[in-house]
């Protein structure tokens, strides 16, 4: 039973179908190809706008390359203190940015409030020869698996523009979050003010497609070289972007998103029942955190349970004890159903 995370499931049989059609003939190298383009003109009719799109193969690179658009070399990058940009991957927004500054606000379930966001900026250094406040990155869904509703970000955005920041999304699970709302793309990023995005696919179903999308044509005149000058110009770019027609063609990413979530409210439901478990949040999209006893984590594990522990960080103090392991569970759109079942079982069993 693996519930480590969605990336260590499997390609989604209509993107390896996609990818074994654009495997015929020659054709244009580095993106100026027709499949990249209908890839390009799918992901704006997604959005509703004339977006600008480019393809990278990791979401660190898309994070990353997204912020050093918007950030200066002396500027600072507000993130929540769970966010994965901060916690997970190893500074490269700082290394990206020639040396912008990661700066990490309380969150609560994951979430930057916008009286955290208004007291951290109002106390940031602002003398002429100080760091510049230049960006804020929010996660939707976020690392503790909740989502940021509409008026959160509004919110948000209200503070940054006040003081000339831009908004970058980290949507490694935006698939996710699109299927529990039921919302268009469109109305969660640009029309609440997000400057540029990075599009997780790779969890949801892709090989390795991660997207950078940009609302803002200023921002991104230099994307180009950016990537190409950090090793993430792929020469087959074909076979990216077949990846993302496959993904968006009949609906599919909302269909496995949605298989995704429901497995994971499954588990979050069924699991209800026992009283020695404690959730600090609802779950909302594929990702289920719990508490659990020490001697529950040891019996879970000798039942070759697999997941992931996670910082207390972001918890109330009433669940920092050291009696209890805090635990990560991930589905996929292929969990496999009888498994779930199986691993329910095992609590029924204590």
């Amino acid at each position: 039973m693996d519930f480590r995370s969605d990336n260590v499931h499997e390609v989604a049989d209509p993107v390896i179908k996609a990818i074994i059609e654009a495997n015929k003939g020659t054709i244009a190298s580095y993106g100026d190809d027709k499949i990249t383009k209908k890839a390009n003109e799918l992901l704006s009719d997604l959005f509703d706008k004339d977006i600008f799109s480019f393809l990278v193969s990791t979401g660190t690179a898309a994070n990353s390359l997204s912020l050093s658009a918007i950030t200066p070399p002396f500027g600072t990058i507000f993130c929540g203190d769970v966010s994965h940009i901060y916690l997970e991957e190893c500074n490269a927004p700082e290394f990206f940015t020639n040396s912008a500054k990661l700066f990490p606000i309380k969150t609560n379930s994951g979430k930057i409030s916008h009286e955290e966001l208004t007291n951290t900026i109002q106390n940031h250094p602002s003398d002429k020869f100080d760091m510049v406040a230049s960006s804020l990155s929010i996660s939707q869904g976020t690392e503790c698996g909740t989502i940021y509703t509409s008026d959160e970000i509004r919110n948000i955005v209200k503070i940054a523009r006040n003081k000339d920041i831009k908004l970058h999304m980290d949507g490694a699970r935006f698939s996710n979050v699109i299927a529990a709302t039921d919302k268009n793309p469109a109305d969660l990023t640009w029309k609440l003010g997000t400057d540029i995005m990075s599009f997780g696919t790779t969890k949801n179903g892709t090989l390795s497609a991660e997207l950078i999308i940009s609302f803002d044509k200023k921002i991104t005149d230099t994307m180009n070289r950016r990537i190409k000058r950090s090793g993430h110009l792929l020469s087959k770019m074909r076979f990216l972007s077949a990846q993302i027609i496959g993904f968006l063609e009949n609906n599919l990413w909302i269909e496995l998103a949605k298989k995704a979530n429901y497995k994971a409210k499954n588990i979050y439901d069924k699991l209800q029942r026992h009283n020695f478990i404690f959730f600090p949040w609802q779950t909302e999209i594929n990702e289920i955190f719990m508490l659990i006893p020490r001697d529950v984590d040891a019996y879970l594990k000798k039942n070759n349970v697999k997941y992931h522990y996670w910082t207390k960080a972001t918890l109330e103090k009433k669940y920092q004890s050291d009696e209890y392991k805090f635990i990560r569970l991930v589905t996929s759109f292929n969990t496999n159903d009888d498994l779930i079942d199986e691993f329910i079982s095992l609590f029924d069993k204590i």
